[in-house]
């Protein structure tokens, strides 16, 4: 949606996964330079023949010891001209219908606290380390009133910084500037428990990507996970929302629930995707507007 070389060629787009608008923003050309001089020197090459020269297992095996996330997008005058978000502030994204979401665990509580217990006192004191003087704003925003309460509060920050933040603005760049429909969702069903499981106990919440294989019907395929016909359901309803937005740009079709696209004169709905699918008001923005100001210091 971004580049120019590809905005003219696609007529919608599908989000599950984050953006380039949140925690994982491109860098300048030189930083993305500086880093494959260094990914380089780690394999000993002198030269990109060199590192033409290598096969792609050994290149693959050395760009994961390399760590995660270190080749970011760059913004190299090419294919990105200017930073993605210059470029959805000023509209001149790809102007499509957007359906954009995420999951209810888009990470653990470990990505805020570590191996800390899970005290209310190691709560703030993560929080604190993480944002300094804003962190009574985000600990208003993300409550612990408990130790019992601790887990959640740092699974809910803790998905908002990887994933939820980045595709919530997303969502709101395009619903501003783009000029097309934007519909969202929340899904929240969890995968059951494995076959060889004795507990029978689904997991708390949908981690991230639990929803590809119910979006893409591979359920049968994955022999892993002992499905139920509420597993089945919810995926039925999932492939048809996303086929009829493929096909017309719009989610909606017969014998669904009806998803509402957002509206700058409403609340903004957002389609729960569980066992009973359906359409409510947005409870969350106050804390990714919060995350947006503490971005911009």
């Amino acid at each position: 949606m971004v580049s120019p070389l590809s905005k003219n060629f696609i007529a919608g787009a599908i989000g599950e996964s984050g953006s380039l608008l949140g925690a994982l923003p491109p860098v300048t050309l030189q930083e993305g330079e500086q880093t494959g001089m260094a990914f380089a020197k780690a394999v000993g090459a002198n030269s990109l023949k060199d590192l033409r020269a290598m096969n792609a297992d050994s290149i693959i095996a050395a760009a994961t010891k390399f760590g995660p996330f270190r080749f970011a997008m760059t913004i190299d005058g090419y294919f990105f001209p200017k930073s993605p978000l210059a470029i959805f502030e000023a509209g001149e994204q790809a102007r499509v219908p957007l359906l954009v979401g995420w999951n209810s665990e888009e990470s653990g509580y470990r990505g805020v606290m570590g191996n800390e217990k899970l005290t209310k006192e190691n709560y703030e004191k993560a929080v604190h380390r993480l944002y300094n003087d804003r962190s009574p704003d985000v600990l208003k925003a993300y409550p612990a009133k408990s130790d019992a309460d601790v887990e959640q509060a740092a699974t809910d920050l803790a998905g908002d910084r990887f994933i939820r933040f980045s595709n919530w603005r997303w969502a709101e760049l395009q619903a501003k500037t783009g000029g097309q429909p934007v519909y969202r969702y929340y899904y929240s069903h969890p995968r059951p428990p494995t076959v060889l499981d004795k507990s029978k106990q689904r997991a708390k919440g949908a981690v991230h990507s639990a929803e590809i294989e119910y979006a893409m019907g591979n359920l049968p395929s994955n022999k892993v996970f002992a499905w139920s016909e509420e597993d089945y359901a919810v995926s039925k309803t999932m492939q048809e929302y996303f086929a009829n937005f493929i096909k017309t740009g719009n989610p909606n079709g017969p014998s669904l629930p009806e998803w509402p696209a957002t509206s700058k004169n409403k609340p903004v709905p957002v389609m729960h995707i569980k066992p009973d699918s359906r359409a409510m008001p947005d409870t969350t923005s106050e804390r990714y507007q919060l995350m947006e100001e503490v971005m911009k210091r």
